[in-house]
């Protein structure tokens, strides 16, 4: 979180010595800052920082090639005269731990044509997932560990999660 702090006030900075604090001058200063603190992020403090939001710039550019494939794909299943849907659900076991993560993980494979979360299992270490259009099981959990690989980028596979005990433990 240092870095991301640093970097708006890189931003505020840039934007008071611009003498107009807008929306714009704001957007140039986080980018100025964001440039300067990738051109030294040791001597910043900035590593993680830095690397993490690589990652999410990545993943953006995972996430947009890999559905307008996806919707390409369904629109010519659509349009076949007998499609080839082979549905399959498959159990996929993830590295991802934290609510965020895997809230952002079955988001993501379900607002890809052809594949929706269906469910966690109790500890939390598996997603369900239905997917059609793909020819075999290995291929539906290859898609949705390639999404996971492209989180890990960014999201940390945060080890320390544990799953909430059930009230009956607690008393």
């Amino acid at each position: 979180m240092r870095g991301f702090a640093l970097n708006l006030l890189l931003a505020v900075v840039w934007a008071l010595f611009s003498g107009e604090v807008s929306s714009r001058e704001l957007a140039v200063g986080f980018l100025v800052g964001f440039l300067i603190l990738r051109l030294f992020p040791h001597a910043l403090g900035a590593e993680e920082y830095v690397e993490r939001s690589r990652g999410f710039l990545v993943f953006l550019v995972f996430f947009v090639r890999e559905l307008t494939v996806a919707n390409v794909q369904v629109a010519l299943m659509a349009l076949r005269r007998e499609p080839r849907l082979n549905p399959v659900i498959v159990a996929v076991p993830l590295r991802l731990r934290s609510e965020l993560s895997l809230t952002l993980l079955a988001a993501v494979i379900t607002l890809m044509p052809g594949t929706v979360a269906m469910g966690l299992s109790a500890d939390r270490r598996t997603l369900y997932a239905h997917a059609v259009g793909l020819p075999d099981l290995d291929a539906a959990r290859e898609s949705i560990l390639r999404v996971e690989r492209e989180l890990l980028r960014f999201l940390p596979a945060d080890s320390a999660w544990r799953p909430r005990r059930p009230m009956e433990e607690l008393a």
